[in-house]
């Protein structure tokens, strides 16, 4: 199945009407409304022109995603967002892991220093 290529958007980026893609690429005008409305596929043919005529080196974000395309993209970016929000939590437990052990120092320095008071006490 031939994906729908998003013609419009190329021509917006370009900076060039379908007129001028037309005596670009040698395409009929006419050919060229008909792929941009999804009426026709774009041949290989044309989209070699077109890369060659605007420089485009990378065509595959202008072309319109399938279904099943949209469903993977929309799945990876779920897991992507519930990945950060677990990254989030762990750094949040880590944090309070490191301020956990630091108020454990903070009681054995003070454990140390009462039972070097109760020593003395005990000495005198």
């Amino acid at each position: 199945m031939a994906r729908d290529l998003d013609l419009q958007r190329i021509r917006k980026d370009y900076k060039v009407t379908q007129q001028r893609l037309a005596e670009l690429t040698k395409y009929p005008q006419s050919f060229i409304s008909q792929i941009e409305n999804a009426r026709v596929p774009a041949p290989e043919a044309f989209l070699t022109a077109l890369q060659q005529v605007l420089g485009i080196t990378d065509i595959e974000p202008y072309f319109v995603p399938t279904p099943e395309e949209k469903a993977v993209h929309d799945a990876q970016s779920e897991v992507d967002a519930r990945i950060s929000e677990q990254q989030s939590t762990i750094n949040r437990l880590l944090d309070m892991l490191d301020r956990r052990d630091e108020r454990i120092k903070e009681l054995e320095a003070e454990v140390s220093r009462c039972h070097s008071i109760l020593l003395k006490q005990l000495e005198n």
